[in-house]
């Protein structure tokens, strides 16, 4: 079976190789889902449903249906809080953008298509390019766009580093290609980004409290919430990247030609060890702390996936 290439793999491939040995080739996921990835997903989720014609009220309601439950390992009015952050940014975004001329012509479109040489147009034996796009739209100039959605921690004013980032961003130009190949003739990246609150929980007030005044601050500043960019691909780096995306494919083979060859396989996974790429890796307390990982007897807190573990639908943009 060859290996399926997302957004999220590759990036992990890019950032620290002993992680994505750990999450992709061990199969190694945390149990508890972190926020981020609680949040982002839900999020995502209701901006679905509510692409697909179910009203403001019940995608809103479908999309935190989980939060009716809270876990044993987690705080109640902490669980609540974060149910009242999730309805007020999906019912803002809602109202933000409820008449913006931009219709959905595919929603949360899978795709997998063939990792090509560039240098010989000859398709990979081993490897694939798969993964899921946000949704295609029609702009109200007739364009085609992928319209990629995040939700993000930082600052995404105009001149904000963020929008920066995103000229150079692989994973823009994996989802233009991407969709071409499906049949998508898109000219350009609606990139839509909605900012996490920061404001916090009174003392003494609800959580239901806290989300009114949270969809209040949203609707005096609605700016700062939510922001909307067109992120162009030009065709020379599209295939520049095509390039790039080619190699990364043939490091991840190389690299499983070395595991082969050692006892101890994780030594061809080289660790990236900084603040930046540690700071957010679930595998972090057990890389730092040279735990060795059994997948017959996974550490606690963490499971092992007998086939290619699931991958997260919607990443946070750190």
């Amino acid at each position: 079976m060859k290996t399926r290439l997302s957004a999220t793999r590759l990036s992990t491939l890019r950032r620290c190789l002993r992680q994505y040995f750990l999450r992709y080739e061990l199969g190694l996921t945390r149990i508890r889902k972190a926020a981020p990835l609680r949040v982002g997903g839900a999020f995502h989720y209701g901006l679905e449903l509510y692409r697909t014609g179910l009203g403001d009220d019940l995608a809103i309601q479908t999309a935190t249906a989980d939060y009716e439950t809270v876990p044993e390992w987690m705080d109640p009015t902490n669980w609540a809080v974060e149910r009242e952050t999730l309805r007020s940014l999906l019912r803002g975004h809602f109202w933000r953008y409820g008449t913006d001329n931009v219709e959905p012509v595919a929603i949360e479109q899978i795709f997998e298509v063939p990792l090509v040489n560039p240098a010989t147009g000859a398709a990979s034996r081993a490897l694939t390019v798969a993964g899921r796009l946000d949704a295609v739209v029609r702009l109200a100039d007739a364009r085609l766009a992928v319209n990629e959605v995040k939700t993000a921690g930082e600052d995404l004013s105009p001149d904000a580093e963020y929008w920066l980032r995103l000229r150079c961003d692989g994973q823009i130009s994996l989802y233009v290609l991407a969709a071409r190949a499906v049949g998508f003739d898109v000219a350009t990246v609606l990139y839509d980004v909605t900012r996490k609150p920061t404001i916090r929980l009174r003392q003494k007030e609800t959580p239901e409290q806290y989300g009114e005044r949270l969809l209040a601050d949203i609707g005096e500043r609605p700016d700062y919430y939510f922001q909307r960019r067109e992120v162009p691909r030009l065709e020379d780096e599209l295939a520049q990247f095509q390039a790039e995306l080619w190699q990364q494919g043939q490091q991840l083979l190389e690299t499983r030609r070395r595991t082969a060859r050692l006892a101890d396989p994780s030594h061809a996974w080289v660790r990236n060890v900084s603040r930046t790429t540690c700071g957010h890796c679930e595998f972090a307390d057990l890389c730092l702390n040279a735990v060795r990982v059994d997948p017959a007897n996974p550490p606690c807190g963490y499971q092992i996936h007998a086939d290619a573990p699931p991958e997260p639908a919607h990443e946070e943009a750190h």
